[in-house]
């Protein structure tokens, strides 16, 4: 009889517990199928790398203007990338917000959409980049922006990947702004005085500059009280004749308030002194030859032109290095070569202390027989007046330099003796390539554009967890722990079953 018993109560246990687990089943599938179609995430990695920071919530919800953001992806592609996820699930989060109208679309498929949001192919649009749009204010993000990666070299000299970084809500938010508020670099080319201009001779470059994020203008100082306080860059391209008097003034005011200014003076055959531009230049501590260089050595010249010529660029001097990846890409097999130039030196006497001077692109030197450098390139007089004109021998020329003067605020100079190095007609050819991307690393020296899309979002790291073992010892411990007794216990517990089921 207490046999019996004992087999109904064991049946009872049994059928209790089967009820549980069918309603622990009828609960969880339901709930799992709801949780897939909410499509709910929890973020608990340390840096919040799948949710928006409270800056970018603050300032979405405090917007009142409508911002396009056009995505050149498709979303359902980009979810099915596992090194994207914090990308993927910021857009999503983005496209929730009242003002951000999120477009999400493969460009390959709709050119036609492409072409709407790109006018007059400003933007060099690639898969993953995006646009915002504001009324009439416009910025691109290249997708290379959404992540920053460190790598480093291992024993053996093999790169590998030491770490990786989300950046895209930093830079996203920052556009988002940036168009709503009409925040841009600005650049004003000067017009006035007979110079290139924007429409006539560099659309290329102004193509360019956009894809910098930088906004390109003309300016006639001559028309305006005061530099325009958007402005972040003047640049004079090839004057033909000077700056007057009050023009200079509104220039040295610009540098007082720590503005930069680029002078691009190809030579001038007029028999006239710049004297406004010399007098901004030598406070930085730079003279302007009256002069063109030609080269005499015939291994250096493109042949029949000494004056299109081979150079070079010298090492960083000081704290401005504007030269490290353009003299790697000579040390790999590009050359250097400059056109139609003037040149320019440093003068020793400057009453500003906080004057850092320095060599960009120089007239390249031989080795003679003894292993000293000799200069063939020679400065024949060029323009100027008569008292102006000598001769420069044997002695490297600087073609383009640079400048810092701390006791104005930082303003910067740059100058290069020839303008039509970055027009359409030279722009994209291979030989102009060193001066190209020197004039752009300059302009991103003397004002980043970037900084207008800083937020202060900081970059979050991409973490994983890991176990590290010290010893072959360790990792048969971590085996016994996480696999042998588990079993174990799972094996005892159905010993245990067992002899409750048949006892």
């Amino acid at each position: 009889m207490e046999q019996v018993r004992t087999k109904t109560k064991n049946r009872k246990f049994t059928a209790y517990a089967a009820v549980l687990a069918a309603l622990a089943l009828a609960i969880a599938i339901p709930v799992n199928l709801l949780a897939s179609r909410l499509n709910v995430v929890w973020d608990m990695t340390p840096a919040g790398m799948y949710r928006l920071t409270d800056t970018t919530k603050a300032y979405l919800e405090s917007m009142d203007k409508d911002v396009d953001f056009y995505f050149l992806c498709d979303m359902d592609l980009l979810s099915t990338d596992t090194d994207s996820m914090a990308l993927y699930y910021a857009l999503k989060q983005y496209a929730e917000y009242e003002h951000i109208n999120f477009i999400d679309f493969d460009p390959d498929a709709d050119p036609e959409l492409v072409d709407q949001i790109n006018p007059d192919d400003r933007f060099e649009l690639t898969m993953g980049d995006m646009v915002f749009i504001c009324g009439d204010n416009i910025r691109h993000l290249d997708s290379s922006m959404m992540y920053r990666y460190v790598v480093n070299d291992d024993d053996e000299g093999n790169s590998i990947l030491d770490s990786a970084y989300f950046s895209g809500e930093n830079y996203i938010t920052g556009a988002i702004r940036s168009v709503a508020t009409g925040k841009q670099a600005t650049i004003y080319f000067l017009t006035g005085h007979g110079e290139k201009t924007l429409a006539n001779d560099y659309q290329r470059f102004h193509t360019n500059l956009y894809n910098y994020n930088y906004r390109a203008l003309e300016l006639n100082l001559a028309t305006v009280d005061t530099v325009p306080e958007d402005a972040s860059i003047l640049i004079d391209c090839a004057p033909r004749t000077d700056l007057t008097n009050d023009e200079a003034r509104l220039v040295d005011s610009f540098l007082d308030a720590g503005g930069n200014v680029m002078f691009l003076m190809s030579p001038n055959d007029a028999k006239l002194q710049y004297t406004n531009i010399d007098a901004i230049l030598e406070k930085f501590g730079i003279i302007m030859d009256y002069d063109r260089v030609a080269e005499t050595d015939t291994s250096l010249f493109v042949s029949g032109d000494p004056y299109t010529f081979q150079v070079e660029l010298p090492e960083a001097e000081g704290s401005v290095d504007l030269t490290k990846d353009l003299i790697t890409m000579l040390n790999s097999g590009y050359f250097a070569f400059m056109s139609e130039t003037r040149s320019f030196y440093r003068t020793q006497t400057t009453a500003d202390s906080t004057l850092e001077v320095g060599s960009l692109i120089r007239t390249r030197g031989t080795e003679d027989a003894l292993g000293n450098y000799v200069y063939s390139a020679v400065g024949e007089p060029y323009g100027g007046t008569d008292e102006m004109a000598q001769k420069i021998t044997g002695m490297p020329l600087d073609l383009a330099m640079y400048s810092t003067s701390g006791a104005r605020n930082n303003a910067k100079v740059f100058v290069m003796g020839n303008a039509e190095f970055i027009d359409d007609a030279n722009v994209a050819q291979d030989y102009m390539i060193i001066p190209v991307y020197l004039m752009l690393s300059a302009i991103s020296w003397m004002y980043d554009s970037s900084e207008d899309l800083n937020m202060g979002i900081d970059d979050k790291e991409r973490d994983y967890d890991a176990i590290r073992l010290n010893s072959e010892r360790e990792a048969n411990m971590l085996a016994i722990l996480f696999g042998v007794v588990p079993l174990c216990v799972g094996l005892i517990g159905a010993g245990v079953w067992i002899r409750r089921r048949y006892s």
